[in-house]
């Protein structure tokens, strides 16, 4: 049983570096031909340019600050990548601005979800880490009830934990509101700062700036998924030696 999983361990992680190595390899290709790129889909970049021009001559900001809200809004509960909604902001407004506006509005977000998982529960996140094989993952969290801000600000930091299931699950725990939302952000803002990035550049998908930001998308998604998954491996298994050796225990023991 313990070889099986070992064997299912490494093989998701060889599946995920094939995955990340093609797609940095892909991107690695573009980016050295990005020049010819540009030139041959030069109606592409100058349909974008004209987008572009047409957002700038718009005439409330307001307008279009209250339609990204709206996003977020209904990111509380509908399943919007946190990621998608930066580069929407990047795209409309200048680089600093859009940050702003992103930080505000992601600190809304997880506002939301820390009431909701205070007076409702940890929701899903709470139920599957009730599953046996994850208690160690739960006990790691929870930090003596008291809840581990490493976690937290790990779990903003890494692309592929979602962000509402934590959120939830340290509104559960009644985790110092303030303390959470600093960490959150500090958590969340280097991959904000690049998504935003990501929409300020969109207009020239073939620029070297922005299939240098996707490659850093890439690289940190792979590998946070498989040192979350090496890591996943090795506490499983410490947890089914400690299982083994206390149920050796219990047979020899004698009972007066």
């Amino acid at each position: 049983m313990r070889q099986q999983k070992r064997h299912q361990t490494n093989l998701i992680s060889s599946i995920i570096v094939l995955i990340t190595a093609a797609l940095l390899v892909f991107l690695s290709i573009v980016l050295y031909n990005h020049s010819r790129l540009e030139v041959r889909f030069d109606t592409l970049i100058s349909w974008l340019e004209q987008i572009d021009d047409a957002i700038v001559k718009l005439d409330s900001d307001t307008e279009i600050i209250i339609c990204i809200f709206a996003l977020y809004i209904a990111k509380c509960q509908l399943p919007i990548p946190m990621g998608f909604l930066c580069v929407i902001s990047g795209i409309v407004f200048p680089m600093t601005q859009a940050v702003v506006i992103n930080l505000v509005f992601c600190a809304f977000f997880f506002s939301v979800k820390y009431v909701e998982g205070k007076f409702i529960g940890g929701g899903w996140t709470g139920m599957i880490l009730g599953i046996k094989q994850l208690h160690f993952v739960r006990d790691w969290i929870q930090f003596k009830g008291t809840g581990n801000p490493y976690v937290l600000f790990v779990s903003r930091l890494v692309p592929s934990i979602p962000l509402g299931m934590v959120s939830k699950y340290y509104g559960s725990m009644k985790y110092d509101f303030i303390y959470y939302t600093c960490l959150s952000l500090l958590g969340f803002a280097p991959r904000l700062f690049i998504y935003t990035k990501i929409g300020a550049a969109i207009y020239n998908p073939f620029s070297v700036q922005f299939i240098v930001l996707l490659m850093i998308v890439v690289a940190f998604t792979g590998i946070s998924i498989i040192t979350f998954n090496v890591f996943y491996g090795i506490k499983s298994k410490q947890m089914n030696q400690t299982l083994l050796l206390y149920s050796e225990k219990e047979k020899y023991k004698i009972v007066l």
